[in-house]
């Protein structure tokens, strides 16, 4: 996945992120101690924990709030290593420029990469939010987990000079101007941060409901036009399986196949956005999402054919499909669209708060 990697930059493979990544979640519930990305990476699903049923009003939809409405933010994050499994107190400084390296190629427009800074200083504050108010086990004490070892999540300046090499000098005074414009916002809905998910191509339509991916829906990671997707490189992939192989996987997961292997898997039905919203997998019915991380795929959005004893899954887009299209945000960009409007059309009906504690904070 490396190329991958590449070419999308970064970590996305999941952004919210406690690292949960079962083989087959029946639903994981919006609220987990990950970054709720997706950016294209290695791992399939890195999930923010959304409080199921989770509803916060609606946004006075002019993607504005009064400097007396700004947020209090934190000055550091604590985030749990999993390489490492130790919890390290990360300046909010670092982590922000070190999630835009990490979640986008630095060679993306300005405001794009505003707009990731913004949805990982958001999500933070979420996370840091829900879970200094319900600590877990699991995280020991961590706002959120991460890898910087593998750029999930965000990297270090070590992580960000290894990655660039001889355009580190240009690439990282880049990713600091952009991560200091976006320290000074955040994305909020009713007064509070929002879990602004992000991946990184969408399957050319529309953008994902979150409530199709994960137990819960919420009003601002709904549908919205992100038909430009299909301009991306990587938009298109191809996945095969033997009869073997498949029956393999299948098996693995405790799924029981019959004696007709064109009978294996059947799509029952899909999303207005194009995504799978359930599949029958031998004796099982499972979600888009299920059968996409059980057989590694890169979205949801899929087709299935079996000829001649192989199975051709055609898939559309990169990651789980909902909220900030990364390649999207890159096309307004270069459509001389700004970081806000980027914003305002990816997350429906919020706004974009002062963040407080920073110079500078002044809307512009």
């Amino acid at each position: 996945m490396k190329a991958d990697w590449e070419l999308l930059g970064g970590a996305a493979a999941a952004m919210l992120v406690v690292p949960l990544a079962v083989l087959l979640w029946s639903g994981t519930p919006l609220g987990s101690a990950k970054l709720l990305t997706d950016s294209g990476t290695a791992t399939a699903q890195q999930q923010v924990q959304v409080l199921p049923g989770d509803r916060r009003g609606e946004g006075n939809g002019s993607g504005d709030v009064a400097e007396s409405d700004s947020i209090t933010v934190l000055p550091s994050f604590r985030i749990l290593n999993e390489t490492t499994g130790e919890v390290e107190e990360v300046a909010a400084a670092d982590y922000v420029a070190g999630a835009i390296a990490a979640e986008m190629p630095a060679s993306y427009e300005e405001d794009a990469l505003i707009a990731q800074g913004i949805a990982s200083y958001t999500n933070a504050h979420y996370l840091a939010a829900l879970r200094r108010s319900d600590p877990t086990e699991e995280l020991k004490g961590a706002d959120f987990s991460a890898d910087p070892a593998k750029r999930l999540g965000y990297m270090t300046d070590d992580g960000m000079k290894a990655m660039w090499g001889d355009h580190y000098e240009t690439y990282r005074r880049k990713i600091d101007q952009a991560a200091a414009e976006a320290m000074k916002h955040l994305i909020v809905y009713e007064g509070k941060p929002i879990v602004a998910a992000y991946f990184a191509i969408s399957a050319g339509k529309t953008t994902e409901d979150a409530g199709n991916v994960w137990e819960g829906s919420l009003p601002y990671l709904v549908p919205v036009k992100s038909d430009w997707d299909e301009n991306a490189p990587g938009f298109r992939s191809t996945v095969t399986f033997t009869d073997a192989e498949l029956r393999k996987k299948l098996t693995a997961a405790s799924i029981l196949t019959g004696q007709k292997p064109e009978e294996w898997l059947k799509i029952l039905s899909r999303s207005e956005a194009g995504y799978v919203t359930a599949v029958q997998a031998g004796d099982r019915v499972l979600t888009g999402q299920q059968l996409r991380t059980l057989l590694g795929l890169r979205s949801a959005s899929f087709t299935v054919t079996y000829k001649d004893g192989l199975f051709t899954l055609e898939v559309l887009g990169y990651g789980h499909g909902v909220g900030l299209s990364q390649y999207g945000a890159q096309y307004m960009a270069q459509h001389k669209k700004g970081w806000r409007d980027i914003l305002l059309h990816y997350y429906s009906g919020t706004v974009i708060a002062p963040a407080e504690g920073y110079e500078g904070n002044a809307e512009k």
